[in-house]
């Protein structure tokens, strides 16, 4: 499988989720230093404006890189002949390749249009539904996290971050929240190119990319949700937090 093929697969899983995209067309980069090709796109829950003031959105990206092209050029016993010569490829074994899909969820103001800092019992609230939700009920990455190689290693197959805030101080020395985000990363397994016809074949990344689609399907409408917690208007009718301000 090369790029362009994984690029489709890509997007197909992508437009059976029915996650509408941000823009008409993916951002696609080649680095003129390395080669590497990297795919950027943005997506959004189907109701955008379930989290007013907050817009909700996750941006979705993966690099292909220079060594994973090379090898997509030929098979991979035309791989191991180019690597190690005619002799030295005879019963050699290679792994699958596997591509890391990075994504992060966003929930962020209008530029300029902070709120305040919400207070610390709020934010308790919020960070207890955001993780049970984003790693128990609607997980952003799949269970299988972890892998055991052949030679005892073990190899990371997803990971998800603590969330991240961007937070401003204006003049007169307040704190004011911009932004909130998550970050993780998904890995998925490639299929190889083989010359032999006998050889079993790979499995198609097609079943692991429409089941991460649907992961991030459900986790962006969670992530809308919990921002419930963090809206000024909802704050402000908290008799918890009224007892803190006052």
């Amino acid at each position: 499988m090369n790029y362009d093929d994984f690029k489709a697969a890509f997007m197909s899983a992508l437009r059976e989720s029915g996650l509408p995209m941000i823009g008409l067309t993916p951002e696609e980069v080649l680095g003129l230093r390395s080669a590497d090709r990297t795919l950027t796109l943005g997506v959004e829950p189907i109701d955008r404006d379930m989290a007013r003031p907050f817009h909700i959105a996750a941006t979705i990206s993966f690099r292909w890189d220079a060594l994973q092209t090379a090898r997509t050029a030929t098979c991979e016993e035309g791989l191991l002949v180019e690597l190690l010569g005619r002799e030295g490829a005879n019963d050699i074994e290679t792994e699958r390749p596997w591509l890391r899909v990075d994504i992060k969820l966003r929930a962020g103001l209008e530029w300029g249009k902070g709120i305040p800092m919400p207070a610390a019992l709020t934010w308790a609230k919020w960070s207890k539904e955001a993780l049970e939700r984003l790693e128990n009920i609607e997980p952003l990455v799949s269970e299988d996290v972890v892998r055991e190689t052949e030679d005892g290693h073990h190899a990371v197959l997803a990971w998800q971050g603590d969330p991240e805030l961007k937070v401003t101080c204006n003049a007169l020395g307040e704190l004011r929240l911009e932004s909130i985000s998550v970050s993780a990363f998904q890995g998925i397994d490639l299929p190889r190119t083989w010359d032999d016809p006998e050889r079993e074949p790979d499995d198609d990344p097609h079943e692991q990319l429409t089941a991460m689609f649907e992961r991030v399907r459900a986790a962006l409408y969670a992530w809308g949700e919990v921002m419930d917690h963090l809206r000024p208007s909802k704050r402000s009718e908290d008799p918890d937090e009224r007892g803190l301000r006052r």
